[in-house]
């Protein structure tokens, strides 16, 4: 009797902590549809002048206190009353009492309402996507990205050489900021050299240190442009510079004026220094206080470049006064949240008389990730921007809220920065947008090699170093002594992507990234082989397609190859009478065009017509339930001569042809201007929208819907070459490029 009473209370102590544990998820989830609906939707200027991160952790970290619905309740009305005082958040559906929110003298206000032209409110500065608070003052943030200290010098000396570049770095107490050392090699060819800006290992500090860059600099190298950046507000401090190259295994050092920022003056060259300082709303200083050696050191200060101006419509459409958000946002809980608003040239109707209070409590919200409440105030902000935001929902067939749970219940797990990163990571990967990439904590270090599936096995493709034990062609068929099957499965759900081609051509690099030093082993021919994670990934740097080195080639049967990852525009036109006289022409987009679209002109037989391709939703209510319309865009190119049209042409095609490569197939597939050949492309297209989180996290996404000229869908499609290639392990081993020679075949028929 003892044991089943045991067993019984054992079963109720379960339930019921399972309970608890469900209404946690439920309040939580209340509370992020609140959050979603008063940040994007409700006018007032109360909730236009806060900070949304740390409301966001402030607010998961008060309602997840809450035992029952009346504690829900009340705790939402708290919450929100001091940014939106005319909301308001009960037990039942209620008529609104419009009385409440309308002054007793009408006559020196104006409605306001927000009109989101995709979604710019709380995003990272851009040029095509806004939000508009209409009739109310807005802040209009010119305040650049970054604040820089740069100079430059000629690298003829050093090229083919190892260069290290090195400085001392701090962030002044209380800096929100993040910084970084950065280090970049110009070509002349103008493809890209070496790069390292630290984009995923940022300074945060606020002790001295001394970091370190190394790479090498190209024999092409044009100029190498070197600096010290502050992303952010705050105060960064930089002293202790130098630059260094690699001679028999000696580091020589290369003379930097005012290294050591001794002299009175940086941010403009001159005799002393030449330093140059760049960002809008940044200030380049010399520093009497905070320095390594010597008596001084360099600044660079946030000082923000602000400007207020009264929001105008965007587009016609607006929510009448009356309208209101009214639905049930979790179990028996109800909200009423007007859409529109009065407003004079104070303020909106009606006042808020505690956001002072609340504006204090949020300056003592925590900035950092092992923090539970921040990483569940980045997955509310974080759904909220694809709810209300995302074009593609009906595309790719997710159920967000599930995944919203799901990202929710991860947080309570995770405890370090990079776990919460993952969950970041794996949360957005269900959207299937190949723009979308979470940046964060640094995992950026490689081993030795590259690899690639190749008729479903994974063969090493390159290898940067002497390895007895290794060879390009073998096959590895152990990871971290799982299945290489079963380890990429994992490395998959930290990806976002809408076609499979683009998710493989991801995996690819994502497979290979770790924490410096860290080991990765194989199983290769039952042999395990163990190798550490050593180099930085150089991105754009990893093709095994041997004829992309070039930009163009003239090839057997006078057919020319155009590298349109490469080549430019200019380079273009001044082969045209070569291109006209060729028999055919094989145009490779296996990567991203180098700004050389107005070549298609010369493949138009006639003025292009698509002039709404891209399409950007007009935004007032939420959840997309009801878009009001679109801002629609095309290129409308010109035809151009000479015709190029009247011979064979060939693009070629993969999966990581995405975005501008995407725009660029669009015309050739639309108007059926060649035979393309290869993969699908990554089925991702539309200009990039981002913003920041704390802890240093970044997320960028699709914020516009992109069609095939045709009006049908492109994303998670792509387009769909004529004639399908796949790599064989024949042939990667015979050093072929069946792509191409599949291109030169059409040709030669």
């Amino acid at each position: 009797m003892r044991n089943n009473i045991f067993i019984l209370s054992v079963i109720l102590l379960i339930s019921t902590s399972c309970t608890k544990k469900q209404d946690k998820f439920a309040n939580l989830k209340t509370f992020t549809k609140a959050y979603g609906y008063v940040k994007y939707f409700h006018p007032s200027d109360e909730a236009s002048n806060i900070d949304w991160n740390s409301f966001s952790a402030y607010g998961a970290e008060e309602i997840s206190k809450c035992k029952n619905q009346e504690e829900v309740i009340n705790t939402l009305n708290r919450l929100f009353q001091p940014i939106a005082p005319s909301v308001s958040f009960s037990k039942k559906r209620k008529d609104y009492n419009l009385e409440t929110i309308t002054p007793e003298n009408i006559e020196n206000y104006q409605t306001s309402h927000w009109q989101h032209l995709g979604v710019s409110f709380d995003m990272n500065p851009g040029r095509l996507y806004k939000s508009v608070r209409v009739n109310r003052l807005m802040k209009i943030d010119e305040t650049s990205r970054f604040g820089n200290l740069l100079m430059s010098i000629d690298p003829e000396k050093y090229k083919g050489k190892k260069i290290k570049y090195s400085g001392w770095v701090k962030l002044k107490e209380g800096s929100t900021g993040t910084g970084r050392l950065w280090l970049r090699v110009d070509k002349s060819d103008k493809t890209r050299g070496f790069f390292d800006n630290m984009g995923n290992n940022p300074i945060q500090s606020n002790r001295w240190t001394e970091y370190e860059i190394m790479g090498d600099i190209d024999s092409l190298a044009s100029n190498l442009v070197f600096g010290c950046l502050i992303s952010g507000k705050g105060t960064l401090y930089l002293d202790d510079v130098h630059l260094y190259y690699q001679e028999d295994d000696q580091w020589i050092e290369i003379p930097i004026k005012n290294g050591d920022f001794e002299a009175e003056e940086v941010g403009e060259k001159n005799e002393q220094t030449e330093w140059i300082g760049k960002g809008d709303g940044y200030s380049h200083e010399v520093s009497n206080t905070e320095y390594v050696q010597g008596q001084r050191g360099a600044a660079i200060k946030y000082e923000g470049k602000i400007k207020r101006i009264k929001g105008e419509s965007i587009f016609e459409a607006y929510p009448e006064f009356g309208e209101f958000i009214q639905e049930e946002i979790g179990e028996g809980v109800f909200c009423q949240i007007p859409l529109s608003l009065y407003g004079n040239e104070e303020n909106t109707y009606p006042k808020s008389n505690s956001i002072k209070e609340l504006q204090e409590r949020l300056k003592d919200i925590p900035n950092n990730p092992n923090n539970i409440n921040v990483r569940l105030g980045n997955i509310i902000t974080t759904y909220n921007v694809f709810q209300h935001f995302y074009p593609y929902f009906q595309e790719v067939g997710v159920n967000w809220v599930e995944e919203l749970e799901t990202a929710l219940e991860r947080s309570f797990i995770d405890s370090t920065p990079h776990e919460h990163l993952i969950t970041l990571q794996k949360f957005t990967a269900s959207l299937k947008d190949g723009h979308i990439t979470v940046r964060g904590v640094s995992l950026d270090y490689v081993p030795p090699i590259r690899w690639e599936w190749i008729e479903g096995k994974l063969v090493i493709t390159k290898i940067y170093d002497e390895n007895k034990d290794l060879q390009v062609g073998d096959i590895v068929t152990k990871v971290n002594n799982l299945s290489a099957e079963n380890y990429f499965n994992e490395v998959h759900t930290r990806i976002s992507a809408g076609t499979k081609g683009w998710l493989d051509y991801k995996a690819r690099t994502k497979s290979l990234m770790g924490e410096k030093d860290q080991e990765l082993i194989l199983e290769v021919n039952q042999k395990n082989i163990v190798l550490k994670h050593s180099e930085k990934y150089l991105y754009g740097n990893d093709s095994n397609i041997e004829i992309q080195e070039n930009n163009y080639k003239l090839l057997d049967k006078n057919i020319i190859y155009l590298n349109l990852d490469m080549i430019e525009i200019d380079t273009i036109r001044n082969i045209l009478p070569k291109l006209k006289e060729a028999k055919g022409i094989i145009c490779d987009l296996r990567g991203y065009p180098n700004g050389n679209h107005d070549f298609i002109s010369y493949l138009l037989p006639r003025n292009d017509t698509s002039k709404a391709w891209m399409r950007v939703p007009n935004i007032i209510y939420p959840n997309q339930a009801k878009i009001t319309g679109y801002d629609k865009y095309g290129w409308e190119l010109q035809a151009k001569e000479p015709y190029l049209g009247d011979k064979k042409i060939i693009f070629l095609i993969d999966g990581s042809a995405i975005s501008y490569a995407e725009s660029y197939m669009g015309f050739i597939e639309g108007y059926e201007l060649a035979t393309i050949v290869g993969q699908p492309t990554a089925g991702t297209n539309g200009n990039v929208n981002s913003f920041d989180l704390p802890g240093n996290y970044n997320i960028s996404w699709t914020g516009m819907k992109v069609f095939k000229h045709d009006g049908s869908q492109h994303h998670a499609i792509g387009v769909l070459p004529d004639i399908y290639v796949n790599k064989t392990i024949e042939g990667f081993n015979s050093n072929k490029d069946e792509f191409l020679e599949t291109a030169i075949n059409v040709i030669l028929k």
